[in-house]
């Protein structure tokens, strides 16, 4: 009985051993997978880059964290345990954001980015009296510049919308898509692939934009070749462990983009303001990271094509934000978030790198249609004054 009962016990321990050791490959398993996910999805490593700020303006690329106000970057930095990509500057002022509404939305905030001038809440490229106002994309395709749109939101959102389209309601998505498209952007890539209707398809085609719709499409372009892109990689928004991630889509519309005439693009870090209206500060976060990668691809080319203006702002701050007394990472939560979660009037951040980039931060606060001003302003200085007569030319229903 003894013999058995001994017998049985070895069994028993020999069971368990190879039970540990299981564990301990499938926990080792996880361990690799887990890493990898991190290092592919890191903060930007903070790098010095030089750039030339006292050379004409050639190109530039405007960034905007939907959302980001000056203590949601600063928490980020705090978990990141570094400066981010756009800190990294000199130059930076305090923008004003109301609109004719009071605390503004990001319709009228990227109108007034755009366009230069203040609307209502809704509007997206027209003034308060709706009248249709010059968007930045047309100014610059008068200069015989290309043009291009970056978001982790639908393309017809309202950021990116405010880069080109004239509508009343920033929610008219289908109108907005099809200005977009018969606007003859050069580059459109992110999310809302569900407004690609077969009407949508006929009219990309007629105006010869190549559609992709993956990850291994946009990996695989002909960088070269094909000239005019519109990518929908999400029936609805991506996110920021979504693919493709945001800079790679903006190194993919800068690589298009690139031309001996110049090019102005948009690159919106979309999410941050969709998670912080969640009271999700962990979610925000993420797409801080996200933003911050993008920012760095930006810095990246400029630093390397001598004439890039670089921009990086919000079009407002979302969630009253806070940073916790202790600066510590894991005390910011979502109880940093004071506002429930809604945009507030708070002035955010403009960085700028590059060309010109003194001027447009020479005073402590500016107001954002300042930032159209100063586009238009240094673009004129390198192309001349040029009109473009922009009504009548979309689509109509």
């Amino acid at each position: 009985m003894k013999k058995i009962t001994a017998l049985l016990l070895s069994l028993l321990l020999i069971f368990s051993l190879v039970s540990c050791t299981n564990q301990a490959s499938t926990s080792n398993d996880a361990t690799v997978s887990t890493t990898e996910a991190v290092i592919s999805n890191e903060w930007a490593n903070v790098k010095e880059y030089s750039f030339n700020k006292d050379v004409p303006v050639k190109n530039i690329i405007l960034l905007i964290g939907d959302g980001m106000g000056e203590n949601t970057i600063k928490n980020a930095e705090i978990i990141k345990g570094d400066k981010l990509a756009m800190s990294l500057t000199p130059y930076f002022t305090h923008v004003t954001t109301d609109s004719l509404s009071g605390t503004t939305d990001s319709a009228a905030a990227a109108t007034a980015i755009s366009c230069g001038v203040k609307t209502y809440n809704q509007y997206i490229g027209i003034d308060g009296d709706k009248h249709d106002v010059e968007s930045i994309c047309e100014f610059a395709q008068a200069k015989g510049m290309k043009t291009g749109l970056v978001a982790t939101q639908i393309i017809n959102h309202a950021t990116p919308a405010g880069m080109i389209a004239h509508v009343d309601y920033r929610d008219l998505y289908s109108k907005i898509i099809r200005q977009e498209i018969t606007a003859d952007i050069d580059v459109m890539l992110g999310g809302g692939s569900e407004y690609y209707t077969s009407k949508m398809e006929k009219l990309a085609k007629e105006h010869n934009y190549k559609y992709i719709s993956t990850d291994k499409e946009l990996n695989t372009l002909d960088k070269e070749n094909d000239k005019k892109m519109l990518g929908l990689f999400s029936y609805n928004a991506l996110y920021a462990d979504d693919t493709p991630s945001l800079d790679n889509m903006a190194k993919s519309a800068l690589d298009i983009l690139k031309n001996d005439n110049g090019f102005f693009l948009m690159i919106e870090g979309s999410e941050i303001d969709v998670q912080l209206s969640k009271l999700d500060m962990t979610g925000a976060m993420e797409e801080m990271k996200a933003f911050d990668r993008a920012v760095d691809v930006a810095l990246d080319f400029a630093s390397k094509n001598e004439g890039t203006l670089v921009l990086v702002t919000a079009d407002h701050e979302t969630g009253g934000v806070i940073v916790p007394e202790s600066k510590d990472a894991k005390d910011i939560n979502n109880d940093c978030i004071t506002s429930g979660g809604e945009h507030t009037n708070a002035n955010v951040l403009l960085f700028a790198f590059g060309s010109k980039s003194d001027i447009i931060t020479k005073n402590e606060v500016i107001d954002n249609i300042d930032i159209s001003k100063y586009m238009r302003e240094f673009l004129n200085e390198t192309y001349g004054e040029k009109e473009v007569n922009f009504k009548n030319r979309y689509e109509t229903e």
